[in-house]
């Protein structure tokens, strides 16, 4: 039986920043290896590939309104009656698209939300957007066959709020093949002589805390943070005028770079105080790179039972203390870490076990919208 699956709720697959897009561009292709057809609706500034079959999914534009608080919820209301008309199962990413998960429903199309993470809680949001995401919230328990949530902490919260319990299916990672040093292509590092950021830069990621830690310390060792900002370039140059000397911003970096990036590096810090599931941590203890993350409940449970063996976890005003520690351990200390994370993720966050089980959640929307239970 082939599934028609469309996806919804996010910028773009491939070649753009985020979390969403960076599950749903592993996650899509597998779905067609498991006999679906996969359909996913992009934002036309962010595909650079185009419309087309791409990896084996069908990407289709639609254009959105560019701003910060409508470009999701305006994307969404319009690509999902197209989604709704194609598909077998229509699957909303976030909180925000989910607001509209009542169109499928009222269509009796199975419907699936994934919930990547508490986004009314980010602090870029005015009081408007944070209501409107608090209602895809609602909509979401209310509408949805099936709700995947990547993380316990947010199944927890939605069974504490709206009574509605979740498939917890956590992000993944792929073994990664360590490129060459060459592939980093930023003049004036060494291999494993460098601290790493990876990821968007919004407040909630914590880097201002990280700059002031650096300035405060001044290691020897560069920090390089490394990505771009989505409607937030003020703060981005408040970042700019923080940063002390020893401090590099290098714009978003994709492909074999960033994974070079990831491989060489010393450590990866990422000090967030708020996230979903984050794959950052997770692609770089598959680069064989240790990891410190700040104190919430999702880098715990990253982590889980590798804490003290692939990572550490860094309490809020610890990260001065942390930096200089990390500075002053030797290779030899922390390679056995990176084997450490290697094992974790290996055992525990498989793509092809994720998309498994995405598909498993899809056939239990269809036989809860046919009644079949």
């Amino acid at each position: 039986m082939t599934i028609r699956v469309s996806m919804v709720g996010l910028r773009a697959p491939w070649g753009t920043e985020g979390g969403v897009e960076a599950v749903v561009g592993k996650l899509a292709p597998r779905l067609v290896e498991r006999g679906c057809e996969v359909t996913v609706y992009c934002r036309t500034r962010y595909n650079a590939l185009g419309s087309g079959i791409h990896h084996g999914v069908r990407l289709v534009n639609v254009e959105t309104i560019y701003s910060r608080s409508l470009e999701a919820l305006v994307h969404t209301g319009l690509a999902i009656p197209s989604a709704t008309r194609r598909s077998d199962v229509v699957h909303i990413h976030a909180m925000g698209p989910a607001l509209w998960s009542w169109v499928p429903r009222l269509a009796q199309k199975p419907t699936v939300v994934s919930i990547h993470g508490m986004d009314w809680q980010r602090d870029k949001w005015g009081r408007g957007a944070r209501l409107a995401l608090q209602g895809g919230e609602w909509a979401a328990t209310r509408f949805a066959h099936r709700i995947i949530a990547v993380g316990h902490h947010l199944d927890e919260h939605l069974q504490q709020r709206h009574g509605r319990t979740c498939e917890v299916i956590p992000n993944g990672v792929d073994p990664l093949e360590p490129p060459p040093f060459s592939a980093v292509g930023i003049p004036g590092i060494k291999p494993h002589e460098y601290l790493l950021f990876l990821g968007r830069l919004v407040p909630e990621k914590g880097l201002d805390r990280l700059i002031n830690a650096y300035n405060q310390i001044r290691p020897e060792i560069p920090l390089l943070i490394v990505g771009g900002s989505t409607h937030m370039d003020e703060y981005q140059q408040q970042l700019h005028a923080l940063a002390g000397p020893g401090i590099r911003f290098t714009g978003p970096l994709f492909g074999e770079q960033k994974d070079a990036l990831l491989c060489h590096a010393k450590a990866l810090l990422l000090p967030s105080h708020l996230e979903g599931f984050p794959l950052v941590p997770l692609e770089a203890m598959a680069a064989g790179t240790p990891v410190f993350l700040s104190d919430i409940p999702p880098h715990h449970e990253v982590l889980g039972d590798a804490v003290g063996h692939a990572g550490e976890i860094i309490s809020d005003h610890d990260w001065a203390s942390a930096l200089r520690d990390i500075g002053s351990k030797t290779q030899e200390y922390l390679h056995p870490m990176g084997i450490a994370g290697k094992a974790h993720v290996a055992k525990h966050y498989s793509w092809d076990a994720i998309a498994d089980r995405t598909l498993h959640t899809y056939m239990a929307a269809i036989q809860a919208q046919s009644g079949i239970q």
